[in-house]
């Protein structure tokens, strides 16, 4: 009895699969198995891709990194217009009308180059302080602690301002600054007091230690 050829005697090519007419190996549970890339970065634990939770404390410090020398930059536009209205009213009165018009003009332009280059300086510290406020929210350390050191430069400089004010009302005279300067040199002296102090005590409390140690790189 005659057995008909195998086709791939005759010139044929194998079929499909490895030099030998086999299937490739596969490993158990029904996946091929491939070699391991030896330069291909090494997994991730979970512990660092999970992101820390931030706590009220940090949140809480940082709208007063945003809002307070926001609210002290407006303070300060409104101090400068009432001592400008002041200084207009006192060279206005009991002088003569073309010395006074004189006096007046060069008064107020001394005044406005002081009070532009002072806004100027409280714009870029503004801008430092909401810049690195949004840091600070990330959980960089290095942006708490140079809002820390800002702190300390705004408490001693709204301490000052205080002290001043108060000697000088206590100096006054009938041709003393109005009330109402006074009054937001006050304001402007206690938020500066108040909101540093309780910018510091938030940044350092102990939910806000755990979220800045967590938030730091691992390496």
């Amino acid at each position: 009895m005659s057995y008909p050829q195998n086709p791939w005697q005759q010139g044929g090519h194998p079929p499909p699969g490895t030099p030998s007419g086999g299937f490739p190996q596969q490993a158990p549970g029904g996946y091929q198995s491939y070699a391991h890339n030896p330069f291909s970065a090494p997994p991730v634990p979970m512990h660092e891709m999970a992101v820390p939770r931030r706590p009220a404390s940090v949140e809480a410090a940082f709208w007063i990194a945003v809002v307070l020398p926001l609210l002290v930059t407006v303070l300060n536009v409104v101090s400068y217009l009432v001592l400008q209205g002041w200084v207009q009213d006192s060279i206005t009165s009991g002088t003569d009308e073309e010395l006074a018009a004189e006096m007046s003009s060069a008064v107020n332009g001394v005044m406005m180059v002081f009070f532009i280059v002072l806004t100027i300086f409280y714009l870029i510290l503004t801008g430092l302080w909401i810049a690195f406020g949004f840091k600070l929210r990330a959980g960089r350390n290095w942006a708490r602690v140079t809002l820390v050191i800002f702190a300390g430069f705004w408490a001693m400089s709204s301490v000052g301002t205080l002290g001043s004010g108060g000697m000088a009302a206590g100096m006054a005279d009938g041709n003393a600054l109005p009330g109402s300067y006074y009054a937001l040199s006050y304001v402007q002296g206690g938020l500066g007091v108040l909101g540093t102090v309780a910018f510091v005590v938030l940044v350092f409390l102990s939910a806000s230690n755990a979220y800045f140690d967590a938030s730091r790189p691992r390496y």
